[in-house]
């Protein structure tokens, strides 16, 4: 329910606002204890009356891709680099739960939603004993970007 909602709207964000190519989408069928993250992750927690962890991580080609789209060609130093990459990325995580929200359970009222956090130097994630990941590869002729979400079974589905 939750990732099958991730899934369109990052589909729709990346072809449609960003002009990427959308070449495949793989889910995992299979019960996964970590996640796997790229070069560069963004991840917003859900409070309130959805309680899970969503999170977007990049290959840096792709993320590279889109700052560039976002910065519409504007030259950027070195030193800021980093920091622009950073808003990027939470730019896209909080747009793509935006669109997604009202599809959440109770079309997404009652939930919280917490300030994107960056993580460029981890190599995965890990489930608690009372939750469940699950996630899907979104492959574009950009780069690769995984969308996984952390929590309850019966919710993130």
């Amino acid at each position: 329910m939750i990732l099958d909602a991730l899934i369109l709207q990052s589909k729709l964000f990346l072809n449609g606002d960003m002009g990427i190519n959308i070449e495949d989408v793989k889910t995992d069928e299979v019960d996964i204890n970590k996640l796997q993250l790229k070069d560069y992750t963004s991840m917003v927690g859900t409070g309130g009356s959805l309680n899970i962890l969503i999170v977007i991580t990049y290959q840096q080609s792709l993320l590279d891709y889109l700052m560039e789209q976002f910065l519409e060609g504007e030259e950027v130093s070195e030193d800021e680099r980093q920091d622009y990459l950073d808003s990027v990325s939470g730019e896209v995580i909080n747009t793509i739960i935006g669109l997604a929200l009202p599809t959440f359970p109770n079309r997404g009222k009652g939930v919280t939603i917490t300030p994107p956090i960056m993580i460029n130097d981890a190599s995965h994630i890990t489930k608690n004993k009372n939750s469940e990941i699950i996630s899907a590869n979104i492959v574009t002729d950009q780069g690769e970007m995984s969308i996984g979400a952390v929590g309850p079974v019966d919710i993130i589905k």
